[in-house]
């Protein structure tokens, strides 16, 4: 890999459709949405797993499974684990309705190739049946013990990821272009809640999909939603310009309101909750476009979730911004580009600017998410990373781009004053002991 293409970030994987939703499975699997439409252009439209791991020089994504979705492109999707009862769900936005998958784990026996497998087109009894004895001769030792044996069978198995159609309901209700724009999952996996083109924010149960309620919450299409950590609170967020929060009973919490730079329109784009550090409130980022005056910066913003006042904003002067993402240990935010398919990472209490990669992608971003590395298994698959983002654009590219752990150094003028306090104080007692 070239020094500018890691300068880009880890080239995980790349698939054969354009993509315009990301979301973790597991610790370690992600899934990848997206497609080339109605269209009749050839490109398909599906979602793709992947399995993460670290190579000792970059992360790689290995793909565990694979579904199609026909005619309809994967535009926004929600994953869920379910870790008391071994369950995976993904919900696919296809057009204007939520379809729910079981993601089915099966391990297979990778195929441990000889030279017999340059006679498999000989499909005769006998041919097939020494085939396969001579294949699974060379991948076992007589000579083994039992317990080495075992090992080596489970290092030749590979995961698949099925994925098995289960309940689809319709999601938006418009009369005219009816569509659903977003769709989230609660953390406890009891809530759904969806937004479309007719301004409802929707919930239902999970994982029946029953309905709930239906929030009249925006004049025009909702762009995207979010549930708060305790499940209690949605924020949305719309083009009519307005984003809400509300209670999971349907009622009005708040309205996030700031004063814009000179008075210009601004839309919001993507809201996100995020988990305070070591249990302290949690967090909720949006991040705000200009409408109409491209000499104007996009902002990222930080808001405080008891009163719901702007805390802190942070200008980016480059391009609108399209994508946006917290951290679940609550340490980290993200956001990615309109142009220049850029990805940037901040510190989530203050909004400082950790990480800047230019040029991630050729496209806009279409997505992000955050690997969770304050586990074990995410230090394992990025490396040892203090944080690690996936990215992914209508370039077909899936990237990782990992935050090495920070050393913490103190200020040049701290340094001084430490090295002026310990010379006094040797000074000091060198007087008092008449040396």
């Amino acid at each position: 890999m070239s020094a500018k293409e890691e300068l880009r970030g880890d080239p995980a994987a790349q698939v054969n459709f354009p993509l315009y939703a990301v979301e973790m499975l597991t610790e370690r699997h992600f899934v990848v949405g997206g497609g080339g439409g109605e269209a009749k252009t050839g490109v398909r439209n599906g979602f793709t797993t992947f399995q993460l791991s670290f190579n000792g020089q970059h992360c790689v994504a290995t793909e565990v499974g694979d579904h199609n979705t026909g005619r309809f492109a994967v535009m926004n999707c929600s994953c869920y684990e379910d870790v008391k009862a071994k369950k995976l769900y993904v919900v696919a936005g296809l057009d204007d309705t939520s379809q729910l998958y079981f993601m089915n784990k099966k391990f297979e026996m990778a195929r441990s190739y000889s030279y017999s497998d340059q006679n498999e087109n000989d499909n005769t009894p006998d041919n097939s049946m020494r085939n396969r004895k001579e294949r699974q001769n060379s991948s076992l030792d007589s000579s083994q013990s039992p317990e080495s044996l075992r090992k080596d069978l489970l290092s030749q198995r590979r995961l698949r990821m099925l994925a098995v159609p289960m309940n689809c309901v319709k999601t938006d209700q418009s009369p005219t272009e009816s569509f659903q724009k977003v769709v989230r999952i609660s953390s406890n996996g009891k809530l759904m809640a969806t937004g479309g083109c007719d301004g409802y924010v929707r919930l239902w149960q999970f994982p029946s999909l029953k309905p709930l309620r239906d929030i009249r919450a925006h004049n025009k299409e909702v762009d995207d939603v979010d549930f708060s950590p305790d499940c209690q609170k949605i924020v949305s967020v719309s083009k009519d310009g307005c984003a809400f929060v509300w209670s999971k009973d349907g009622n009005r919490v708040s309205q996030l309101e700031w004063s814009t730079p000179q008075n210009a329109k601004y839309l919001f784009k993507r809201c996100r909750f995020g988990l305070g550090e070591n249990g302290g409130r949690p967090r909720l980022f949006t991040i705000v476009n200009p409408v109409g005056n491209s000499k104007l910066p996009s902002f990222l913003q930080l808001w405080d979730t008891s009163s719901f006042l702007l805390i802190k904003s942070v200008a980016y002067n480059s391009s609108p911004l399209s994508a946006l993402a917290s951290s679940p240990c609550g340490k980290f935010v993200a956001v990615g580009s309109m142009s220049g398919g850029a990805v940037n990472i901040f510190t989530s209490f203050n909004l400082q600017l950790i990480k800047s990669v230019k040029e991630a992608h050729t496209n806009f971003i279409t997505g992000l998410c955050f690997v969770p590395c304050h586990t074990e298994v995410g230090q394992n698959i990025t490396g040892m990373s203090e944080a690690a983002v996936i990215s992914i654009s209508v370039d077909n590219q899936v990237r990782v781009h990992r935050v090495p752990h920070r050393r913490w150094l103190l200020p040049l003028w701290a340094a001084f004053l430490i090295i002026f306090i310990v010379v006094c104080a040797t000074f000091f007692l060198c007087s008092f002991l008449g040396l």
